[in-house]
């Protein structure tokens, strides 16, 4: 079925030369896309001048194609991992050498506050992405690139507070209860989030490195919940602080 369309036959479905490679995937978990999108593009022209940018079309016109040092790199912003596998899995066929998911995370960790940066050590995914991708993966646990965690942290800002842990991937955001936050807190996981399984399972299927950088946005383990008047207090340093965000993960991909 569809595992075997080659390289080339994708190529020819969305109308790409046969030359067409990429160099890199990065992604970014949300579900405004038309707002990030203007934030990357805004970031990444502040980078560099010379950088070209356009928006693809049909089923990847969630996709940015970035030029840049005569390489081609494609930007996503998706919410959760069904789409998101797609794109992965067709970024890993047209060449990728790493990918990279940024994003935010429920706190899970007691340590954290909000806004605090988490790169994952690993990710908990059980959802149909990771199951088709991951199956010799061990209890379902999705590991990371360590070169490409440790380049994604050398870029971190020296002002910026970090940890390192495990997360769990949830795509079922509206069913999850407070008995599952403290479960996951009681098994160590620092934070809980729907897309670094995906990409992790994914880039392991094609033996491309993977890595993740998340913020903490609501921080669950201390009751603060999405659109409580904690969260929407902070919502302007938030939008600020994620612009760091978007930095560090465009100069790891870009090795800016």
């Amino acid at each position: 079925m569809y595992k075997a369309k080659t390289s080339k036959d994708w190529k020819e479905y969305f109308k790409l030369p046969v030359e067409y490679k990429i160099d890199g995937f990065i992604s970014y978990g949300s579900w405004d896309v038309e707002k990030y999108f203007k934030v990357f593009e805004s970031i990444i022209r502040d980078m560099k001048s010379d950088v070209e940018i356009k928006k693809l079309q049909g089923f990847l016109s969630n996709i940015f194609e970035i030029k840049f040092s005569d390489k081609i790199y494609w930007l996503t912003v998706s919410y959760g991992g069904v789409q998101l596998s797609e794109y992965v899995h067709l970024a890993c066929m047209f060449g990728s050498k790493k990918n990279i998911h940024i994003g935010s995370c429920g706190g899970l960790y007691y340590g954290a506050n909000s806004m605090d940066w988490l790169i994952p050590i690993y990710s908990y995914g059980n959802e149909s992405t990771t199951r088709i991708y991951g199956k010799d993966s061990e209890n379902n646990k999705h590991f990371p690139d360590k070169n490409l965690s440790e380049i994604i942290k050398s870029k971190i800002p020296k002002n910026k507070k970090f940890f390192e842990g495990p997360v769990i991937t949830c795509m079922a955001m509206m069913g999850e209860t407070f008995d599952d936050i403290k479960k996951w807190e009681k098994e160590g996981y620092y934070g809980v989030e729907m897309e670094t399984s995906t990409v992790f399972s994914v880039s392991k299927h094609f033996d491309v490195p993977a890595a993740s950088l998340l913020y903490v946005s609501d921080n669950l383990i201390k009751g603060q919940t999405v659109g409580d008047e904690s969260h929407i207090s902070q919502k302007s340093a938030r939008d600020e602080m994620t612009k760091d965000l978007y930095r560090v993960g465009i100069e790891s991909l870009l090795k800016i």
